[in-house]
């Protein structure tokens, strides 16, 4: 999608991790917590990249083979406070200058595989202020299933023509083209491609 077609759009759906915020060392060390509260060693390098786009039970369930095992590191996450981590998540642009001016034209929401932790963020940062609707894994499906970025549509009543999703993961890429809908690469040398929301607004 060109960003000439943005002008054609009511809706612009984010992502969270690695499109709105740099949350990567925040979500590794909440993981490894995890991790080590249930016996188990750190994550991998291999596994670390995965903490920014898989949600917790994802990532739970792919490196826990046993089911019984898997559902109870599982309820160690549910129990394990992310508060102590925001710190150590970063905007990836200036939330009041960009946002402020998107919110003006667009409908803006948020959908991402992030569990309870998303309202401790929008918490942190008064992200309520910009966005007018948001969405994680507590009220459906994960990204790459369509389930949440369909209730985005529902929730304002446009067409899908009209909306449209800027990820950074192939499970955003999918999830869009499974809902039916434009997608828009954030930071990867993928196309289409911007390198931040900010190249969303004129100066």
């Amino acid at each position: 999608m060109a960003l000439s077609k943005l002008a054609e759009k009511r809706l612009l759906i984010f992502d969270c991790d690695g499109v709105l915020v740099d949350s990567h060392d925040a979500n590794m060390n909440f993981f490894n917590r995890c991790l080590e509260q249930g016996g188990y060693p750190p994550l991998s390098p291999e596994d670390r990249k995965k903490v920014v786009y898989m949600s917790t039970r994802q990532l739970i369930y792919e490196l826990i083979p046993d089911p019984e095992e898997a559902d109870r590191l599982f309820r160690i996450s549910q129990a394990t406070d992310y508060t102590p981590f925001i710190p150590d998540v970063h905007p990836l642009f200036d939330f009041k200058r960009v946002l402020g001016a998107l919110s003006k034209t667009f409908f803006l929401a948020v959908a991402t595989n992030r569990g309870r932790s998303l309202e401790r963020l929008f918490s942190h940062f008064g992200l309520d202020r910009w966005f007018h609707f948001r969405i994680s894994t507590i009220d459906a499906e994960p990204k790459p299933h369509p389930e949440m970025l369909l209730k985005c549509i529902e929730k304002f009543g446009v067409s899908k023509a009209e909306a449209l999703y800027l990820g950074d993961s192939v499970s955003d890429r999918d999830a869009a083209s499974n809902a039916g809908i434009d997608y828009l690469w954030v930071g990867v040398n993928k196309e289409p491609r911007i390198s931040s929301v900010e190249e969303l607004i004129c100066d």
